[in-house]
């Protein structure tokens, strides 16, 4: 699978899963604006999500994400201070 690059450069499954999350959510919203529409012999119909079930999926991809950040960050800090202590 290809990650999605990270600030630093490095291949990051969260930010991948978020942005996916994300686009998934945004069509939801503009395929369940058209509702109905026809495509030939072929009939889509689309209802949109409950906002309660976006907020919630949302929110945990993007509160995992920020979270790993964080945890790099603290990791990559407490890094560099035990290699000055050296």
């Amino acid at each position: 699978m290809k990650w999605i690059k990270n600030t630093k450069g490095n291949p990051d499954a969260m930010l991948t899963f978020a942005t996916v999350s994300f686009g998934v959510v945004t069509a939801n919203i503009l395929l369940a604006t058209l509702g109905h529409f026809e495509f030939g012999k072929l009939n889509f119909s689309f209802q949109g999500m409950d906002s309660g079930t976006m907020t919630a999926y949302l929110a945990a991809t993007f509160g995992a994400y920020v979270t790993r950040r964080w945890t790099d960050s603290k990791s990559s800090a407490s890094d560099s201070s035990l290699e000055n202590d050296k």
